[in-house]
């Protein structure tokens, strides 16, 4: 007998339902708002929940439609990958969120039941090869395929802090043009999504928004942000061509009469170096403010150095985008590499039963690749999570496999492995989602 509950599709007639079950979930209850304000943030065409069975317990409601136990919902993204030749590429990434189970719902498997409706709906429907996610709690992801692919690099600057690039940078970086203007106006998002699409297909790691999405983003709840600014958006042109972007947000502080505002920098893309020195010297000299958080940067980052290196700029750092391999031999042939191989995976994946057993990943000199299933012997067992992680390029997979209790059969397949996906550059943090 299957005791698995039934998930339903959910509608915005749901709409007080999910707000009850999130504001339970999460309690980071929205001031002032209602369950309508959340229609924008959902994605209904793949919002899936499971209702709770039986009468309503004591002290709620008798209510026409049960209360919800558990729910998920997604966006249809796009990730920046390594390219063959040495390029980037961009792919579909279906990004899940807006997870949640009620705390009287768990430790049923329910989760679980989530999860696999989840990665059997993105493998049926076809349109992308891996998922991704922000992990509220690391350790919970991990046993579902997930792979912590890219870090969210937080760095925090002294207003006035100097940048010191090389001179023919900040020569270029002179003749930059910056302005700033106030989101979420419907001309401020459209200049923020076209800027968000350019400067992401050149930023390894980069998550893009759906054109559905664009202008929804960030809308504003004055109760909710109390003292702090409206969100702006600093742009930065060269010869009337948008180069960059920063998305950040004031909160004004007095300390003994002196100004001590503080900036963050949610969002910070550029398509070359001259734009991200020209946006950072402008965030770091905003008038009655004395420091500024950049968050989803990068290990190595220009702006790390630039600032004087980790005790200069106070780096702390997070976990960021996690990826799950959904269709592996479009996966891997998706991406590209950093120099050729030939490997024959053993891969171990539970919940994705079409992606276990063996395949042969053979990768040219120009770094495309081809995979195969194959019923030769196994170079190296691994499980999908390990590809998850290197899947950015930014983590080594010779590191991973003994810690994710894979194996090395065939002497420096590993290595040639590891070799192969890495990219040059660590990937940037991914945007919230």
């Amino acid at each position: 007998m299957n005791d698995e509950p039934t998930l339903i599709d959910l509608t915005p007639d749901d709409l007080p339902r999910i707000k009850d079950l999130e504001d339970t979930v999460w309690f980071e209850v929205q001031p002032g708002g209602t369950p309508q304000d959340l229609a924008d943030d959902l994605d209904f065409r793949h919002a899936r929940a499971a209702e709770r069975g039986g009468a309503p317990l004591p002290g709620e409601p008798d209510q026409e439609r049960p209360p919800l136990a558990g729910m998920y919902s997604a966006y249809d993204l796009a990730v920046t990958v390594p390219g063959p030749g040495g390029g980037l590429t961009t792919l579909p990434m279906d990004g899940l969120t807006w997870v949640g189970v009620h705390p009287d719902a768990r430790r049923k498997g329910l989760l679980t039941r989530l999860m696999r409706d989840h990665l059997h709906r993105i493998h049926d429907r076809g349109e992308a090869a891996v998922a991704g996610l922000h992990a509220s709690e690391a350790a919970i992801y991990g046993r579902f395929g997930y792979g912590c692919a890219s870090l969210d690099v937080k760095l925090e600057l002294g207003r006035g802090s100097e940048l010191k690039a090389p001179a023919w940078l900040v020569g270029e970086a002179d003749r930059i043009t910056t302005h700033v203007v106030t989101l979420p106006t419907p001309e401020g998002m459209t200049a923020l999504h076209e800027a968000h699409l350019a400067c992401a297909a050149t930023a390894l790691g980069a998550v893009t928004r759906p054109e559905s999405k664009a202008t929804t983003w960030y809308r504003d709840f004055p109760k909710s942000r109390g003292s702090k600014e409206p969100r702006r958006l600093m742009l930065a042109r060269r010869n009337g061509t948008v180069t960059g972007y920063a998305v950040f947000r004031r909160e004004s502080k007095w300390e003994d009469g002196s100004p001590r505002g503080e900036v963050s920098v949610a969002e910070l893309g550029a398509v070359d170096l001259a734009s991200l020195l020209a946006l950072a010297r402008r965030l770091l000299d905003l008038d009655l403010t004395s420091k500024v958080t950049l968050w989803a940067r990068r290990l190595d980052d220009p702006l790390l150095w630039w600032a004087g290196g980790p005790r200069a700029a106070a780096p702390r750092i997070y976990d960021s985008l996690w990826i799950r391999v959904v269709d592996l031999p479009r996966a891997l042939t998706d991406r590209g590499y950093a120099a050729a191989c030939e490997v024959v995976l053993d891969v171990a994946d539970e919940l994705c039963p079409w992606n276990a057993g063996r395949w042969r990943l053979t990768v040219d000199g120009s770094g495309a690749a081809t995979c195969v299933r194959t019923e030769d012997a196994a170079d190296v067992e691994l499980p999908v999570a390990a590809l998850g992680a290197a899947y950015l390029g930014g983590r080594s997979l010779a590191a991973m496999v003994p810690a994710l209790s894979g194996r090395e059969l065939r002497s420096g397949a590993v290595r040639e492995l590891s070799r192969a996906m890495r990219a040059d550059v660590d990937p940037l943090g991914a945007i919230d989602f």
